[in-house]
């Protein structure tokens, strides 16, 4: 057994028998999840991860390069399960407007913790970024498939719900226009009331919710009557 194996004397969470390293990972990933739901994406220190999981800061760089690649991991998972939140949603939904004020209402969990911080984000994990090494930033590529899948995952639930509940003839690329929208209005809401910008609009989140649902929906009624 070795110093570099071995969790740090101190108080924290329950130590992970040597050698496992399922249990050692999912102790640096719960580490970093507090971590962001403290101080989001910008007060990610690996150093503090490393501490908080109870292992030494080369055992940390063994499984996770850089804090990008952590932030990605935990995007990832929290993508997940919000796809699992949504399934049962999209599924039992009846009628569009309740639908978008669910969807739209069940996006602000998942912005408010990571979708504030993608943008940043991307930019330092696309080619060329580096992390805090002065090594390229670039994703394992599992890791950019697991990411690309849950978001294809998301726009998959979400649009088999639309194609449902919005009735009649389709035109040609429709539903993608449809998810784009929806998907933009998400993020607007979102960044809306995640902001100091809902200081200024004195609009509270159910109205602003609400409001944003039954426009779209009227929009999307009206133009497959018009079909």
């Amino acid at each position: 057994m070795t110093d570099t194996d071995q969790p740090a004397a101190q108080p924290g969470p329950a130590k992970t028998r040597w050698g496992d390293r399922v249990g050692r990972r999912r102790d640096i990933l719960a580490a970093a999840r507090t971590q962001m739901a403290d101080h989001g994406y910008l007060g990610l220190n690996m150093r503090d991860i490393a501490s908080g999981a109870g292992v030494s800061p080369g055992t940390l760089y063994s499984y996770f390069a850089t804090k990008e690649e952590i932030f990605a991991t935990l995007y990832a998972e929290a993508i997940v399960a919000h796809n699992e939140r949504l399934q049962p949603i999209c599924d039992d939904a009846t009628d569009l407007e309740e639908l978008l004020v669910d969807v739209i209402t069940a996006h602000l969990d998942l912005h408010g913790t990571y979708g504030r911080y993608f943008s940043l984000w991307a930019a330092l994990a696309v080619d060329g970024a580096t992390g805090g090494n002065g090594e390229p930033a670039g994703l394992p590529e599992d890791l950019t498939a697991s990411l690309r899948q849950a978001t294809l995952d998301q726009g998959r639930i979400v649009t088999g719900a639309l194609r449902r509940l919005v009735p009649g003839p389709r035109r040609a690329g429709e539903q993608r226009r449809r998810i784009a929208l929806v998907w933009s209005v998400m993020i607007g809401v979102a960044e809306q009331l995640h902001t100091e910008r809902h200081h200024l609009s004195q609009v509270g989140s159910d109205e602003l919710i609400r409001f944003a649902a039954h426009t779209v929906a009227a929009g999307f009624l009206a133009n497959a009557d018009d079909q």
